[in-house]
């Protein structure tokens, strides 16, 4: 199996030296894992080598193709997680386009969305602590640079937290590990470290999460599809201060 990052030979220059000097560093790697579902080939995933279990069922839970653990038969990982085979104990259909992209999907491929039913409320200090608790959590991140997280979140604490070269990979290995661990908690705060794209609000509505943070900022369809779908979304949270974008009844001072 790739380990998610490789030491490689670079070049380093200081302006306080004037020197251009040889040196080593950690660089985040790219993995190339074929998903096959039933034994057809449906997509190729460019991400971290690390849970690709979790990314497939969390892929798969994401596009509507399963609802739950019991609809897959088996999952296995072959040519050094080269290939994510599934079975499925139903026929899928291959859809015709995925909902992954770099900017999101529009509100039109996705319908639009009933209204989350959730009562949960957090207190705004409460909101930077769950913040840096995230972020404390980050390792590949701290050690090579270039990797996403998510975290999910009770609310109180954050047991599950991912790292991958791609954010909707993070978002996918996040609900995989979610489902795999039999739904330990209920989900009330999903936690980014990249920009939240209204994929990101689909799929965070896909497990009746209601509140989405991160550290940079949502796009304009983000924000539209959050205020459909009942979702609060907290962006530019930084140091001591964070934006809300949508209702912003969740959060109490």
């Amino acid at each position: 199996m790739t380990e998610p990052y490789q030491e490689k030979k670079i070049w380093q220059y200081a302006l306080a030296t004037g020197k251009i000097e040889a040196a080593s560093k950690p660089i985040v790697s790219e993995h190339a894992a074929a998903l096959s579902v039933n034994g057809q080939h449906w997509l190729t995933f460019i991400c971290s080598p690390t849970d690709l279990k979790a990314l497939a069922l969390g892929f798969l839970y994401g596009e509507n193709v399963i609802k739950n653990l019991e609809e897959v038969s088996s999952i296995h990982l072959e040519d050094g997680g080269k290939q994510m085979m599934v079975s499925l104990t139903h026929p899928a259909e291959k859809p015709t386009h995925f909902h992954r992209t770099s900017t999101g999907y529009s509100l039109d491929s996705g319908g639009s969305l009933p209204r989350i039913s959730s009562d949960f409320r957090v207190c705004a200090g409460d909101m930077l602590g769950l913040y840096r608790q995230f972020m404390d959590q980050q390792q590949l991140h701290d050690k090579v640079g270039g990797f996403h997280s998510a975290g999910l979140s009770d609310g109180v604490r954050v047991p599950i937290m991912v790292e991958d070269l791609g954010r909707h990979n993070c978002v996918d290995k996040l609900t995989g590990l979610f489902l795999l661990q039999n739904r330990p908690f209920t989900p009330n705060l999903l936690l980014l470290s990249g920009r939240i794209s209204s994929e990101m609000v689909f799929k965070t509505f896909a497990l009746g999460i209601p509140m989405i943070a991160s550290r940079t900022s949502p796009t304009a369809l983000a924000v539209d599809a959050a205020w459909e779908a009942g979702i609060t979304l907290v962006g530019y949270l930084r140091g001591s201060q964070f934006d809300i974008y949508s209702h912003p009844e969740r959060l109490l001072p």
